[in-house]
């Protein structure tokens, strides 16, 4: 499974831990900017993995070329209007944190046919385009109460001072849902 991670210069720490967790996950991975065959035509054999975040902002965006790509957004910057139909993952605990299940599903992405399909909680349906991992809460597709979009799920962290323990949760923006667990 050969993949490629592109990411701007300013992403080089959160790169090399995506990296890292792309390999557990069983990834032959590249540090490079875009995957080329001798010819100079992308590489049909090679998933581009795009680490995204503000970073691009900045840098004028080449247009992508041909092949299988999964973004990887970093934060909330959008991803352009090339990209913005594929499905990606978006890492909601920050770049420092890539979960192994998030890692397997960013190789599912890129070649699904040789990836078992991974617990996803919420509805993921084929119009399903964001995937939010939440580290030991897992991965979420959708809000498991009202169906809305991943996007809509928020991290959050905060102390249960009656029983003197730190929580990690997750919650959703439209319906107040949330799930949690301790640090």
């Amino acid at each position: 499974m050969h993949t490629r991670l592109s990411y701007q210069r300013q992403d080089e720490r959160a790169a090399f831990a995506l990296a890292d967790a792309l390999g557990r996950a069983g990834a032959d991975v590249v540090l490079d900017v875009w995957p080329t065959a001798a010819d100079g035509s992308p590489d049909p054999e090679t998933v581009v993995v795009l680490l995204w975040s503000a970073a691009w902002d900045r840098t004028p965006m080449e247009p992508a070329p041909l092949g299988a790509h999964v973004p990887v957004r970093l934060d909330d910057t959008p991803l352009p209007s090339a990209l913005a139909g594929l499905r990606h993952v978006r890492l909601a605990q920050g770049w420092g944190r890539v979960s192994d299940e998030a890692a397997a599903m960013i190789v599912r992405l890129g070649f699904p046919a040789l990836v078992p399909a991974l617990p996803v909680r919420g509805n993921p349906t084929e119009s399903t385009v964001v995937i939010s991992d939440f580290g030991p809460l897992g991965l979420f597709a959708s809000c498991p109460r009202c169906g809305g979009s991943s996007e809509r799920l928020r991290p959050y962290v905060t102390v249960d001072h009656q029983y003197d323990r730190a929580l990690r949760l997750v919650i959703c923006g439209a319906c107040n849902w949330q799930d949690g667990c301790e640090l």
